[in-house]
């Protein structure tokens, strides 16, 4: 097995979310099958769709995935879990939301599609994907920033600050 890039899609809207988002970055980094992992800026954004709760703080992270697809799925769910958030999250406020954005090499299986079949439509997904992703995403064909252009989300979105210095 070799490894694959990633990137994961960080939010939360509940509680200590800044603090549930620097244990995960933490978490991320001490797994043995994670390597050289780039943490995004974090942003204010509104909720979107059809969620409860205030703004949301989003951020993303990239790297290299040495595992299998769904090790990489339990990774991001046993992150959630850490923080009380349940799988499905029907509209729900949640302290962390952990969405797997891409991995090279992208499945769809009934627990997953990769890559996440909404990102391309949502400007809290995208622009701190920008920051840390400049290649096009697997599975599509163009980058971040180029797909920011297109976004029909017009929601704003604040700069809070680094999340992470590594």
């Amino acid at each position: 097995m070799e490894n694959r890039s990633f990137a994961l899609g960080l939010g939360g809207n509940l509680g200590d979310v800044r603090s549930a988002m620097r244990t995960s970055v933490e978490k991320l980094l001490d797994d043995e099958r994670i390597s050289e992992l780039k943490v995004s800026s974090l942003y204010q954004t509104p909720p979107w769709g059809d969620v409860q709760g205030g703004d949301f703080l989003n951020a993303a992270v990239c790297g290299l995935w040495y595992g299998d697809d769904l090790e990489l799925l339990e990774l991001c769910r046993l992150l959630e879990g850490c923080f009380s958030s349940p799988v499905k999250k029907n509209g729900g406020a949640r302290e962390l939301d952990v969405d797997i954005l891409f991995l090279e090499g992208g499945i769809s299986s009934a627990e997953l599609t990769l890559p996440h079949p909404r990102m391309t439509l949502r400007r809290f997904v995208l622009v701190p994907l920008a920051e840390v992703w400049f290649l096009k995403v697997p599975g599509l064909s163009t980058t971040p920033a180029m797909l920011l252009k297109r976004v029909p989300d017009c929601s704003s979105i604040i700069f809070q600050g680094e999340l992470h210095s590594l």
